[in-house]
């Protein structure tokens, strides 16, 4: 096996990249206010503009696990997955006119406190920060050590060496420069993102005779099915579980977030808080097509000979760098592109986690003890926050790579129910396997005589999706009424698992109130209050007010003068206390309606 190994113009576009992003931190450590109060280094001084705080949100939540898992995805299940647009364009929009305005209000650093503020419970607050702390991490060292893996197949250079070098540089622009650092890495590194997927779709499809030969190659292979309006839940891709199922899955990070609502409020306006996040539906759009076009190029490449099936790669996401190795590795610099654009997407990702970790912890739990240190003391303290998580991340990328890192990220969420049925789901389907909707490949192109010399042997971790490669034979989908049992539950598609979850909790929630004693949304104050909430119980209280005035204006017209004003409670005044009115004949008292 010969390794293919990064050239000089390669290690410099990578090297260039870790460089400015190391450059912005330095250089937001010395302006400004040098990162001297926790307002400055969490909330950015609330001066962010829409168009750095669209692109960083649109980075932080599109790590390097989109830019390989969703190729992968397309390669070998099918173009229906782009049809995730429509749900995925829907949560920021969502976001941003029915969440955001509420958190930008009542201007909180930890969306945790608002748990406290809403629900008047310290232990309702300092559990979800905990969840959160513990899910975050995790996703941390998962989201650092997958595109390690992918830079060591192509360099050679040590899984663990990489880890640590990129950990470093991230942790050191995060800890130096605070949000701000974050908010225009992120900028710089969603271009980079942008620049080297963009490079990598159109130099392949010119290399394979341009969009109309792929499109034509991915037709004969069955690639380009798009809708499937079958309702059952089971079947991996339709159009249900790619629109609503996908909606309820970014609904949350774009809803009540950590990452988004500290971003929504550190913005200069709630105006621009809301276009930022209204910019990142084309955002979206964008980043899903490209990386679904880049998917059928795949097969496209690989319609006669399937690299999974002939053993050249253990795992769908080494897919893609081994067609930009093998494919496109002659042309000087695009191996380094391609490298640059992957730890771009995983840098930001993983510099906005350290900083809403950071953020968490002080807010949620040191601040309950050490309140009283001085506002430049505790940007101290965050700073030093962020350099602990960073070093944890760097170790739970090694645990990961232990562990194999398949069913971690999304585990913990939600409320004890929902987590426990989460998980629950996750480690049924990934332990059981039910179902398997993979497309055919075919063997029939591959060369014999072995003219593709290298193999990728390391195994990638990053988990858009859970799928695993299989030994050569049936791809045959299969039906999902030939399951029993619980195998019916554990065959549900990935795309509900988020639904579910959240179904689960808001129900238990809903009972346990009712059972408990449901507090009353006048006792809430309006700032913490959804505004289409606010709105629905004021014209269902409005109906209901209207409803009773009627009904006892009806019943007060059938009594007399003295039996309304005994109806109403009042004492029927003397003729002596009455002044008259020759505007009206009836005297009785009359209750006001709602506009």
């Amino acid at each position: 096996m010969s390794t293919n190994t990064f050239s000089i113009p390669d290690y410099v576009v990578f090297a260039a990249m870790l460089a400015v992003s190391a450059g912005i931190g330095v250089y937001y450590a010395c302006a400004g206010g040098r990162q001297r109060s926790t307002r400055e280094f969490l909330m950015a001084d609330n001066s962010m503009r829409y168009l750095p705080l669209s692109l960083s949100v649109l980075a932080s939540f599109f790590s390097a696990s989109t830019l390989l898992g969703t190729p992968a995805e397309i390669y070998q299940f099918g173009a229906m997955y782009w049809i995730s647009v429509v749900g995925a364009c829907l949560a920021p929009i969502t976001g941003a006119l029915l969440f955001g305005p509420m958190f930008f209000k009542i201007k909180v650093i930890s969306v945790f406190e608002y748990l406290e503020l809403r629900f008047k419970s310290k232990v309702v607050r300092l559990f979800g920060a905990f969840i959160f702390l513990l899910r975050t991490s995790v996703g941390m060292g998962i989201v650092l050590f997958g595109p390690s893996t992918a830079l060591s197949a192509v360099t050679g250079l040590s899984e663990w060496v990489i880890v640590v070098l990129v950990g470093m540089v991230c942790t050191f622009y995060t800890t130096l420069g605070g949000l701000k650092a974050v908010v225009w890495t992120d900028v710089f590194q969603t271009l980079v993102m942008l620049t080297g997927m963009l490079t990598v779709l159109i130099k392949a499809s010119i290399e394979l005779g341009g969009m109309d030969e792929v499109w034509r190659a991915c037709e004969r292979g069955g690639r380009l099915h798009f809708f499937d309006f079958d309702p059952d839940p089971r079947i991996r891709h339709t159009f249900w579980g790619l629109t609503l199922g996908i909606f309820l899955i970014w609904l949350p990070p774009y809803a009540v977030d950590q990452q988004m609502v500290q971003r929504f409020s550190s913005a200069r306006s709630l105006r621009e808080a809301k276009i930022a996040l209204l910019l990142n539906a084309p955002g979206m759009f964008i980043i899903i097509t490209l990386c679904s076009l880049t998917g059928l190029v795949l097969y496209a490449q690989y319609a006669d000979c399937d690299p999974l099936r002939d053993g050249k790669v253990q795992n769908p996401n080494q897919l893609l760098p081994y067609f930009v190795v093998g494919v496109l590795g002659h042309l000087q610099g695009m191996s380094g592109l391609f490298v640059a654009s992957l730890f771009s997407g995983a840098l930001s990702s993983v510099s906005s986690m350290m900083n809403s970790l950071a953020a968490v912890t002080w807010e949620d739990f040191l601040k309950l003890k050490l309140g009283h240190l001085s506002d430049e003391t505790a940007a101290k303290v965050t700073k030093l926050l962020v350099l602990l998580y960073g070093g944890l991340g760097v170790g739970l990328a090694f645990l990961v790579k232990e562990l194999g890192g398949t069913v971690l990220q999304g585990a913990l969420a939600g409320g004890i129910l929902g987590l426990t049925f989460s998980v629950w789901l996750s480690v049924g389907a990934y332990v059981s396997k039910p179902l398997n909707f993979k497309l055919p490949t075919s063997l029939a192109g591959c060369n014999a005589t072995g003219n593709n010399t290298y193999v990728l042997t390391t195994h990638l971790a990053v988990t858009s999706t859970v799928v695993m490669t299989q030994a050569e034979g049936t791809y045959s989908p299969s039906d999902p009424r030939q399951l029993e049992g619980l195998n019916n539950l554990y065959g549900l598609s990935y795309l509900w698992f988020s639904g579910l979850g959240i179904a689960t909790t808001v129900i238990c929630g809903l009972v346990v109130s009712w059972l408990t004693g449901s507090t009353k949304s006048e006792d809430v104050k309006e700032d913490y209050q959804l505004q289409v909430f606010r709105k629905v119980t004021s014209c269902r209280a409005c109906y209901l007010s209207e409803d009773y005035n009627v009904t006892t204006d009806v019943h007060l017209n059938n009594l007399t003068e003295e039996e309304n004003w005994k109806a109403e409670g009042h004492q029927k005044p003397s003729s002596g206390d009455v002044e008259p009115n020759n505007h009206s004949t009836n005297t009785s008292p009359r209750r006001t309606t709602c506009d």
